[in-house]
């Protein structure tokens, strides 16, 4: 008895020790900030801190010179076994950016770059990504969606590869990155698709804006505007609400058709949940999702952090409404409109309940070294300490 009550503390120990969230990429616990500390320059600073933090003790800090803004790389470490094995699971990363002031405007591209096979002096370069992922611009904690999936990998016999981060903004100001992760498929939960013909899910503009207008084409709501900013209103579905409630990112995948000539454009959005026929209920994001760049055609996933968003406590009706900006006339086409849910500590697959499927994933899964949901804490073997999470939250979000 004795010493199952030993085993039982040390196995609480390490649970309290090793709380990495599963299919973590870079925590940005060590000093070394897996090579981004040395990479800026110029009067910028890339520094560990302590503000921000959503994951560990420590994140990432980026600081603005007082009286600038502008643009600069920050290179990754290059050493491949810490980024490429996520990679070659899902091109779809998510990043927790905490910005300290409010600035006009502030960004970031991506690129992967591969480096040299044994015996080989060639140079794989640059793969940059053609859109950039929009960052916070006000003071507080917004989780980022970035989608590489245009961007290629090496081959598997490359002897570095790193992912490199370009920062841009209005104004100086500090940001602070944590918690870069593995996006699951498994989080979502669908709520509107386009695929019925002629369903818009109550998606209209205002009847008197002329300058915009909202159809079906082919499985997807086609939105073309003369420039400037618009109101999308009233999309909804059955279980809107429930769905905002288990969520805190809006997901959905928007192709550009014809991009604006001054290069950009991008969207917010806002819920109202108040009664029917009554003003003054909308609520509306902070973050702006960043959606054209330059002349570029393309398709992309974006995500929109509504954390900041707030809800009528007895709603008769929940709308979504979708704020759409632009530096002149563009078209874009918007599918597959999703809620990613908020994490729950122990639920392995995701479906927002910790239950007997979580436990019966770890324990199909025990002792497994690979890069799994099942492996809860992040050391990177399924273990006695991720059964005891899933139990210890046994019955969470149910």
């Amino acid at each position: 008895m004795k010493r199952t009550l030993l085993a039982l503390g040390i196995l609480v120990g390490a649970l309290t020790i090793a709380t990495a969230p599963a299919q973590i990429v870079y925590s940005f616990e060590p000093e070394d900030l897996h090579g981004f500390a040395s990479s800026a320059g110029d009067g910028w600073q890339v520094f560990r801190a302590t503000t921000g933090v959503t994951h560990g003790d420590y994140s990432m800090g980026v600081l603005w010179p007082t009286g600038s803004g502008g643009f600069r790389w920050l290179f990754g470490n290059g050493v491949r076994d810490e980024l490429l094995p996520y990679l070659q699971l899902s091109k779809k990363l998510l990043l927790d950016a905490t910005a300290d002031a409010t600035v006009p405007w502030s960004n970031m591209i991506v690129s992967l770059n591969g480096g040299y096979r044994d015996g080989d002096d060639r140079t794989y370069g640059w793969n940059q990504l053609p859109f950039s992922t929009g960052l916070p611009r006000v003071a507080g904690t917004r989780t980022v969606l970035l989608d590489l999936e245009p961007l290629p990998l090496p081959d598997p016999d490359i002897e570095w590869f790193q992912i490199n981060f370009g920062m841009n903004a209005g104004g100086s100001h500090q940001l602070y990155l944590d918690n870069l992760r593995l996006y699951r498929t498994a989080c979502e939960m669908m709520a509107m698709d386009f695929e019925t013909p002629g369903d818009l899910y109550g998606f209209a503009p205002d009847p008197n804006n002329l300058s915009v207008t909202v159809s079906w084409n082919n499985g997807k709501m086609r939105i073309a505007s003369t420039g400037g900013f618009h109101w999308i209103f009233n999309g909804t579905v059955p279980g809107l609400l429930d769905m905002l409630q288990r969520g805190d990112l809006l997901v959905m995948d928007v192709t550009v058709v014809s991009p604006p000539p001054a290069g950009w454009g991008n969207m917010i959005i806002a819920v109202n949940t108040g009664p029917a026929g009554q003003s003054g209920n909308w609520s509306q994001t902070s973050y702006t999702a960043e959606i054209a760049a330059g002349n570029n055609t393309f398709t992309r996933t974006i995500a929109i952090d509504y954390r900041d968003v707030t809800y009528h406590p007895t709603p008769d009706y929940c709308l979504l409404n979708l704020g759409i900006n632009s530096g002149g006339p563009w078209t874009i086409e918007v599918d597959n409109i999703r809620i990613y849910r908020k994490a729950v500590e122990g639920d392995v697959n995701c479906d927002g309940c910790v239950d007997d499927a979580d436990l019966l994933s770890v324990l199909f899964e025990f002792g497994s070294t690979d890069i799994t949901p099942a492996d809860v804490n992040g050391d990177r073997v399924v273990d006695d300490a991720d059964l005891l999470t899933v139990l210890f939250n046994f019955g969470s979000g149910c």
